[in-house]
């Protein structure tokens, strides 16, 4: 007896025969349309609705399949997070591109999985490392040393192997994790406020900063995701790591610079809308970008299928654990919880103990700088600060306390002068006598200094 077809081979053919006739005949329904005189925008809407549903069923197939031969689950858990990127982005550009109102309030999902997206793949290739490995850090400080690329090589030293480059790498990753979110919320809050002019690069909109934070953490993050793969390309070469990368980096790129490349089109008017319709440039220019990555999810649920395919995962010694048994893994987000938060601890821990130091050295070198100055320089600033009025009552009251002023003005700069040399002997000389005779010399300067300040100005 000749075993039976896998359901899922014919689940595949079946999707297969129908994407093909879907878009053979997607010509004829679109000469339809213009003959039935529809508006653009529904034709639009139907024509990404074709390809949402295309996609998003290749995608689910695909999560099935992870879900029902989950046999490495610390590896298959960052793939099927990975492979709901195409879902997530076709359906919600599908909603924006039907409802144009609400496109400021549906975005912000899809922008914010696209950080989350980077991220599960450097933990993907993190996971396979210590699955084959064990102690990573152990096993890459022993290596050869990875030199940063040009031109952060002008600015950076070189991280050292082990702990220590994971670390960095992985805070390089989720600083976009983190800083996504946070620019969406900023453009969310002032597009509601009227101040974010998407695609105005002007000094009182919002739109430019926002870009350009979003922009430098991107293109951190894939750096560090470019060095990683540049150190362990040897041991990554079994699970195929560069048709991976590729994939994930052709999506968060294409789309966000095509936004931005629509964004400067329309502003610079090669975008218009058209006299009949109520959508203004903006819209126009929200509804193409939408619309594109709708087409576009097709193909990249296509390409994940190939980057990332169940079979690598299918082991026949051991039976499936089944879909539902491990259903709940894909919304357990713990892991990702606690990695964030002992990157801003740290980061946090090491930006106040930078700023302590730093006011600990200005403090140290200020003070060394006035000990260390001729005492005739720094006794006469001293004793101008203190015979300032600050009342500004005239020259008669100034006199008239003259006589009282300058005792408290000798003692307060003597005081200052006696702790300034008091504090650089006991740094700079040590203890002993040698502070105490510095400090006497600095009081009879300064006691000389007041005699003749008085003798002058006696009538």
């Amino acid at each position: 007896m000749a075993p039976l077809v896998p359901l899922r081979r014919v689940i595949r053919a079946v999707w297969i025969l129908l994407s093909v006739a879907t878009l053979s005949a997607l010509p004829w329904m679109v000469f339809e349309f213009r003959k039935a005189s529809y508006s653009v925008h529904y034709q639009a809407w139907f024509i990404a609705g074709i390809f949402v549903i295309l996609a998003v069923s290749a995608s689910i197939y695909e999560v099935a399949m992870h879900l029902e031969y989950y046999n490495r689950p610390k590896l298959q858990l960052r793939v099927v997070r990975i492979l709901w990127m195409v879902p997530i982005y076709a359906v919600d550009s599908w909603l924006s591109l039907r409802f144009k109102e609400a496109r400021f309030y549906i975005d912000p999902v899809r922008e914010c999985y696209e950080a989350f997206v980077i991220y599960q793949f450097f933990m993907y290739l993190v996971a396979y490392l210590e699955d084959e490995y064990g102690d990573i850090s152990a096993y890459f400080m022993v290596k050869e040393q990875v030199p940063h690329l040009w031109p952060v090589s002008k600015v950076l030293a070189p991280w050292p192997m082990g702990d220590r480059f994971f670390w960095e790498t992985k805070r390089g990753v989720l600083s976009y994790v983190i800083a996504r979110p946070l620019m969406t919320a900023v453009s969310v809050v002032s597009n509601i406020a009227g101040v974010y002019g998407e695609g105005e690069f002007r000094r009182d909109r919002a739109y430019p900063y926002v870009a350009l934070v979003n922009n430098c953490t991107q293109m951190w993050a894939l750096y560090c995701l470019v060095l990683l793969y540049q150190a362990t390309h040897d041991e990554l070469r079994p699970i195929r790591p560069l048709s991976k990368f590729v994939v994930i980096k052709l999506v968060v790129f294409v789309t966000y610079w095509q936004s931005v490349f629509i964004a400067i089109c329309a502003r610079l008017g090669l975008i218009r809308p058209a006299e009949w319709s109520t959508y203004d440039t903006d819209d126009v220019a929200a509804g193409l970008q939408n619309f594109l990555i709708c087409i576009e999810m097709f193909l990249a649920a296509v390409a994940h299928a190939h980057a990332f395919p169940p079979r690598d995962y299918m082991d026949a010694s051991r039976p499936p654990p089944g879909f539902m048994k491990n259903l709940r893994v894909m919304f357990d987000v713990t892991d990702v919880m606690t990695d964030v938060n002992a990157v801003v601890t740290d980061t946090v821990q090491q930006t106040t103990g930078n700023l302590t130091e730093v006011g600990r050295r200005t403090w140290t070198t200020a003070r060394e700088t006035l000990v260390a100055a001729p005492e005739a320089l720094v006794a006469k600033p001293l004793k101008k600060l203190f015979r300032q009025d600050p009342s500004g009552s005239g020259k008669g009251r100034r006199k008239a306390k003259e006589g009282s002023g300058s005792d408290s003005e000798g003692e307060g700069s003597q005081a200052l002068l006696h702790y300034l040399g008091t504090g650089s002997s006991s740094s700079a000389v040590g203890p002993g006598s040698g502070g105490s005779t510095r400090g006497s010399a600095a009081k009879g300067s300064v006691k000389g200094s007041e005699r003749h300040t008085l003798a002058s100005e006696s009538p």
